[in-house]
């Protein structure tokens, strides 16, 4: 096994005119991972050809996801993908609060018209939190094929009238139907949970998802949602708190977002207007997010954090506004690949690596 590096980051925020805190007792610094930990039930047959019997194994796998999550890695703050409901509530839950005092909250996707298992065995996203560091204040959830309330009657009528090509598993075109439909038929999920980070006093919205996997239209429009969702929960947040201003709460956007760094999703997040068909549509919360973690690193430094046989890429994120976080270090990827090439394998999960994705690790220090 290749070891990965944690990588000092300098980056661009290291300006005078933003001071540092001095404090030698106060710590403004904490780690994040977010990780797509491949769900048992999505370890489908026909994609993970090259994968053997034995790195396929849950039992296997999960054993390997035990050791990076609870003691190679324990970020303060990890935001997993593809996580079950029956695993949070049996272990996950449970082990990081009894082990090494963490909270949590959870929400599982609805159950899509083909699955016959139990509904427990659904995924889901999950945010875990150092009860050392932070303070829970509150949490949120949103399904985001639930529209009411989040566009406009001009809007639903363009989402209406917008068409979509349908492809299957190979890319192939199955058929056609309206973007508003196909929204309503995805079951992708949100969780926003609010912290107040102990040593600074600074309130953290650490948002976490994980977007449909193909067609740029839905990826864009799930990604509108939840920023317009995480603007209502700013405002809730600073309704009835003493001398809470919009500058006192910061922003963590994580997750799979299924999309590559040149994609439309990141666009619209680094503020660019972008052209939705006939909409012209601006991410509301440019004040912020403004920056992502690969704009920090060396192009050297990952080459994917997604190995899934053809379907390969950067798809995870931590998204975030450059005069909130300085990333100071990052779990570099290139590793994996070099692994990969060395051992002739064709992608991920095997022997050392228990998902199809690698876990995503920063250490973030709090500017003020």
């Amino acid at each position: 096994m290749f070891s990965r590096r944690l990588l000092p980051v300098v980056t661009s925020v290291a300006k005078s005119s933003i001071p540092e805190f001095k404090n030698p007792f106060v710590n403004n610094t904490f780690t994040l991972m977010t990780y797509n930990m491949l769900s048992p039930y999505y370890m489908w047959p026909q994609v993970y050809t090259y994968v053997p019997d034995k790195y396929k194994d849950w039992r296997y796998r999960h054993k390997l996801l035990e050791k990076e999550i609870l003691t190679v890695y324990k970020a303060d703050i990890m935001c997993l993908q593809e996580l079950t409901t029956k695993d949070y509530n049996s272990f996950w839950e449970p082990q990081l609060k009894s082990q090494i005092n963490y909270g949590s909250k959870f929400i599982a996707k609805t159950p899509p018209k083909y699955w016959s298992r139990p509904l427990n065995e659904m995924d889901g996203v999950g945010i875990f939190y150092n009860l050392d560091k932070f303070d829970y204040i509150s949490s949120s959830s949103i399904y985001l094929n639930d529209l009411l309330g989040i566009f406009s009657i001009n809007e639903l009528k363009y989402l209406k009238s917008t068409k979509i090509t349908l492809t299957n598993g190979m890319g192939e075109p199955v058929g056609e139907d309206s973007l508003l439909n196909v929204l309503h038929g995805r079951n992708q999920v949100c969780l926003f949970v609010s912290l107040l980070h102990r040593d600074t006093k600074t309130m953290i919205v650490v948002v976490n998802t994980h977007l449909y996997w193909k067609y740029d239209e839905v990826k864009l429009s799930q990604c509108l949602t939840i920023m317009r969702k995480l603007n209502r929960i700013i405002k809730q947040l600073l309704m009835g708190r003493e001398g809470a201003t919009y500058s006192k709460i910061k922003i963590l956007f994580t997750g799979d977002l299924n999309s590559t760094p040149d994609s439309l999703v990141v666009k619209f997040l680094k503020g660019d207007v972008v052209s939705h068909g006939g909409l012209n549509l601006v991410n509301p919360l440019r004040p912020y997010l403004n920056h992502f973690i690969y704009q920090d690193t060396s192009s050297a430094d990952f080459e994917h954090t997604c190995y899934s046989g053809k379907l390969k890429g950067i798809f995870d994120y931590v998204w975030y506004h450059d005069t909130d976080f300085k990333l100071k270090s990052i779990l570099s990827g290139k590793e994996v690949s070099a692994e990969l090439r060395h051992l002739n394998q064709f992608g991920l999960p095997n022997e050392n690596h228990p998902s199809d994705h690698i876990p995503v690790l920063t250490e973030f220090e709090i500017l003020k």
